[in-house]
């Protein structure tokens, strides 16, 4: 089973190449932990679980916000040198009845410097109807604070999780389009105008570095 979509984080930057919008749900049936390593700094003041909620809080107000600038600087270094070298947008729109509910943070890693945030999203469906899903975003310290490295979402109940490495922007895109694929093969099957033949995922994305 999948959801109906919407856009979501990332989309091609109007100024660069046209690109098939992206269209991954929103709607997430549930949550993974993403593998990345960790290799910032855990300066002082800035470890332990509430700073890497409030950087995630600051991403996701940007991006509801349609900040780029400030959605951009909340994603690593890394992150940003790439997705503007690609042109990508980090805010694109988000509709306005969606909003955010920051839950638990699980820090991953032995030094302290890389953690899993998970969210709530809570929207209305077409008709109208309350929806609420989750969201795992990928979090590290690095040396100018926490910031945003990737984010875990399920979007097809018998397929992997789709995991987003932002420091992969290539990768990232190639499993955006794979789920847009499967998306119109699943409703094609639906309507017995093909195969009902499951697309396999790619492999995950590479740990960040």
């Amino acid at each position: 089973m999948c959801r109906d979509t919407t856009p979501v984080v990332f989309s091609r930057s109007s100024t660069r190449s046209p690109r098939r919008p992206l269209e991954i749900a929103w709607a997430v049936a549930s949550c993974v932990a993403i593998v990345l390593s960790g290799c910032g700094s855990t300066a002082a003041g800035n470890a332990g679980p509430e700073p890497a909620k409030a950087a995630v809080v600051k991403f996701l107000d940007a991006m509801k916000r349609g900040d780029e600038a400030a959605a951009r600087g909340m994603l690593t270094g890394v992150a940003r040198a790439k997705t503007e070298e690609m042109g990508i947008s980090v805010a694109p729109p988000v509709p306005d009845t969606a909003t955010y509910t920051v839950r638990e943070c699980e820090m991953v890693s032995e030094s302290k410097d890389l953690a899993h945030v998970a969210t709530v999203w809570a929207d209305v469906d077409e008709a109208g109807a309350p929806t609420s899903e989750n969201i795992v975003w990928a979090v590290r310290l690095d040396p100018e604070g926490w910031r945003v490295v990737g984010m875990a979402m399920k979007i097809f109940e018998d397929m992997p999780p789709l995991l987003l490495n932002f420091e992969d922007p290539q990768d990232m895109l190639a499993k955006q389009d794979m789920v847009a694929e499967e998306l119109t093969r699943r409703a094609a099957a639906a309507k017995g105008q093909g195969p009902a033949r499951t697309a396999r995922a790619p492999a995950t994305a590479p740990a960040a570095k």
